[in-house]
């Protein structure tokens, strides 16, 4: 450790990729026992959680290991996608993303890039057919080699939201969950609500926050019925209730989001021209 302060600018750079290289490498072991120890869980001849007193491989591996349970299941879903498998009968069979699945092992993709990769493939699968799959799995291969993985999470987003432009609809139990407007603790001062709505009830709040935030409209009560609508689910049962009505929308977030991203890697699709319309948007107004 101590020579390494004697390096120039140019050794220490080619000890740093030294270095990222056997990470990789090290990370592709990761995966590969991850999924080795899956496998002789899976295969014991004993019911599993007798062979090591743990339920699912992800809690064996993550007190053997002293690792999040996050990274457990991040490790043992990748190994299942990127590591050769074994068929019903004993034969040997391709990885699941076999392009993928090269790099990674070239130690060409950082595992973290893969994991994002995966994660849109899984996502899209059954909204596309085959070649499409293959077309994006290739592009977003080829974007990992080149770039970092935060440049590689814009251009999948990109590409799930070319194919599923009008996103997954929610399900009644994740309106159940998730809709509603929620009171939190106050900032500087300032009362905190947090709105988390459909993209009907979002067009319906926003009008009135507009209307009555508007130095030119006179000063009316706020419209219930629009407040309301927001408290409740898809069967009219009410949701939350609505003790005043919200504070202006803060429009100087809205020119800062719009930064430039790098541009794309050539076979990335254009953006969407509508943006998702079916997961509930969420703003947050003070007052």
């Amino acid at each position: 450790m101590a020579d390494t302060a004697l390096l120039d600018f140019g050794q220490a750079a080619d000890y740093a990729g030294r270095v990222e290289e056997i990470s990789r490498a090290a990370e592709y072991l990761q995966l590969v026992a991850a999924g080795a120890v899956n496998r002789a869980r899976l295969e014991a001849p004993d019911a599993v959680p007798a062979v090591d007193g743990y339920r699912k491989t992800g809690d064996f591996l993550r007190d053997r290991l002293q690792i999040s349970a996050g990274e457990a299941r991040r490790r043992l879903t990748l190994a299942g996608a990127t590591l050769p498998r074994i068929g019903m009968t004993g034969q040997p069979l391709p990885p699941v993303h076999a392009e993928l699945a090269e790099a990674l092992a070239a130690g060409a993709v950082p595992s973290r890039s893969a994991t994002l990769i995966t994660l849109a493939l899984d996502r899209v699968r059954p909204l596309t057919d085959e070649d499409t799959r293959k077309r994006m799995e290739h592009a977003l291969t080829a974007a990992a080699v080149e770039h970092d993985p935060d440049f590689l999470a814009r251009v999948t987003r990109r590409w799930v939201d070319a194919i599923d432009q009008d996103g997954t609809e929610p399900s009644e139990e994740a309106l159940r969950h998730l809709q509603g407007a929620f009171i939190r603790a106050p900032r500087h001062g300032l009362h905190h609500l947090e709105i988390f709505a459909t993209t009907d009830q979002y067009e319906h709040l926003i009008t009135v926050m507009n209307t009555a935030t508007n130095p030119r409209t006179p000063v009316q009560a706020p419209t219930l019925a629009a407040l309301r609508m927001l408290g409740r689910s898809r069967s009219g049962r009410p949701r939350t209730r609505w003790t005043g009505a919200p504070a202006p929308r803060n429009s100087s977030t809205d020119s800062s989001a719009a930064a430039k991203s790098p541009s794309p890697p050539a076979g990335c699709p254009p953006p969407a021209d509508t943006a998702p319309k079916s997961s509930p948007p969420s703003t947050t107004a003070t007052s």
